[in-house]
């Protein structure tokens, strides 16, 4: 997990200043669109530097899908939106797949990993602090605003980790960027 906290945070450092949100929301809407009616991906013209990504679809305050990882599969963050978007309409194993009809009226969430600091417990979390939590080779992920509630928050992390609550783990204050549009 050492190696995975320096990867956020150095690909962080470099790149968080200059990045705009509304092309990434953008894009992020393209890559749902193209996967729900099988049409090839999107073929990002910018190449930012690659971060750690998260995309949430939504419709009607119902989460649709969620897919991202902690640590970027890609050379560019515009790559890593569309990977997460398209996983996220088709390929999250706890919705189902997005048909034509959920593309009437949905929104998009792009969460940008910053970095992960390693906590003592779940306590000291704000609502727009997310947590990490990782047991063994299990890892649980709420993004921020995901919840308010940081015991709740914790009970989810192990939910999402498949691990018995009160299992050993270590538990990372997750600090990201979110977009939502």
């Amino acid at each position: 997990m050492a190696g995975l906290l320096a990867l956020v945070s150095l690909a962080a450092a470099n790149a968080f200043a200059e990045i705009e949100h509304k092309p990434l929301l953008e894009l992020a809407r393209v890559a749902v669109r193209a996967e729900v009616t099988g049409s090839p991906a999107p073929m990002p013209e910018t190449r930012s530097a690659a971060l750690p990504v998260f995309v949430t679809i939504e419709r009607g305050g119902r989460v649709l899908g969620c897919r991202g990882s902690l640590v970027a599969r890609s050379r560019s963050l515009e790559e890593e939106v569309v990977l997460a978007a398209r996983a996220a309409a088709a390929h999250d194993p706890r919705y189902r797949p997005l048909t034509p009809t959920d593309l009437a009226d949905f929104q998009v969430t792009v969460t940008l990993v910053r970095r992960l600091e390693p906590i003592p417990d779940s306590g000291g979390l704000s609502p727009s602090e997310g947590l990490v939590l990782k047991s063994g080779d299990r890892t649980g992920v709420v993004l921020p605003w995901e919840g308010r509630d940081p015991k709740t928050r914790l009970k989810w992390a192990y939910r999402k980790a498949g691990v018995p609550e009160g299992a050993a783990a270590q538990l990372y204050r997750l600090i990201a960027e979110r977009f939502k549009g």
